[in-house]
């Protein structure tokens, strides 16, 4: 199953979808199962941006999925909204601005 994400909140979204990637892609769970989503371009374009990552994972892990990207945003210094949607209508928004990121990070996770 793929998961969506988006990022808002940002002056750069595609630059921060492209650090999002990275992160992920060191992380042992995500590694090799995240890139952009394929779009097609527009009439008149040479090229296409896109500003939806896809993730694969495990039935059940949107939650684990919104962990991992909570911690990620502790390292954003700037404001940022990551939204993570499941192909069943599922979605978590984390929203955070800096340090606000760890109680992001300790609601999504009650236990830690």
């Amino acid at each position: 199953m793929d998961a969506e994400l988006t990022v808002t909140g940002s002056a750069d979204p595609r630059g921060e979808l492209v650090l999002l990637r990275k992160w992920l892609n060191r992380e042992d769970d995500y590694r090799g199962r995240v890139d952009f989503k394929p779009a097609e371009p527009q009439e008149g374009e040479l090229g296409f941006a896109t500003d939806v990552l896809l993730a694969g994972i495990a039935a059940g892990g949107l939650d684990a999925l919104g962990r991992t990207v909570a911690v990620w945003i502790q390292s954003r210094r700037s404001e940022i909204e990551v939204e993570v949607s499941a192909p069943d209508g599922t979605r978590v928004r984390i929203t955070a601005k800096g340090p606000v990121a760890k109680s992001v990070a300790k609601r999504l996770d009650p236990g830690a």
